[in-house]
C-alpha cells in the first residue's frame, strides 16, 4: 500500500456553498444552482484537475476501504481597519476571523467540486480538517490523500 496526494490552492475571494434557487417553469418546480456557484467550482475543478495531472494522476481511483482525507486552509484578507498590532495578533492566530462564508459551506463546494475529479463521490471522504486563519490574500488550500494497493 502506498499514501497519494495532492494539494492545490485557488486565490481569489472565497464562496461557500449557497442555497439552491428554486423556480417554476412550465408548471413544474425546477431547483438551479446559482451562476456565482457554478463560476467558483469551476475554478476549484481547474486547480484540481491541474494538480492531477501534475501529480500523474489520470482519474479518480477507488481507494482501499480507508477512503480519502481533506484539508482546507482558508485564508481570509485581513480587514483595512486593522491596525499593525492587530495583525501582528492574526499572524500568530490569537485572532480568527469569525465572518462569512461558513466553514461547512466552503466544505460543501470544495467536495462537491472535486467529485470525479479527485475521487469518484464525496461520500468516499471519510476524513476532514478545515480551518479560517487571517492572511494578506484570500484564497483556499486544499491537501487531499488517500491510500492505494
Amino acid at each position: 500500500m502506498s499514501i497519494r496526494s495532492i494539494q492545490f490552492h485557488v486565490p481569489g475571494e472565497v464562496r461557500g456553498q449557497s442555497r439552491p434557487r428554486a423556480t417554476i417553469r412550465a408548471g413544474h418546480a425546477a431547483v438551479y444552482e446559482t451562476a456565482k456557484d457554478k463560476s467558483y467550482k469551476g475554478l476549484i475543478q481547474h486547480y484540481a484537475m491541474e494538480a492531477m495531472e501534475k501529480h500523474g494522476f489520470a482519474s479518480p481511483s477507488e481507494p482501499d476501504k480507508k477512503g480519502f482525507s481533506v484539508t482546507l486552509v482558508v485564508f481570509i484578507k485581513y480587514p483595512k481597519a486593522f491596525s499593525q498590532k492587530k495583525r501582528n495578533l492574526a499572524y500568530r492566530m490569537l485572532i480568527k476571523p469569525f465572518r462569512k462564508p461558513d466553514l461547512d459551506n466552503i466544505a460543501k463546494i470544495y467536495l462537491d467540486a472535486m467529485n470525479s475529479i479527485v475521487y469518484p463521490d464525496d461520500r468516499m471522504v471519510t476524513q476532514m480538517s478545515i480551518s479560517k486563519v487571517y492572511s494578506d490574500v484570500d484564497r483556499v488550500s486544499a491537501f487531499i490523500s488517500w491510500e492505494e494497493d
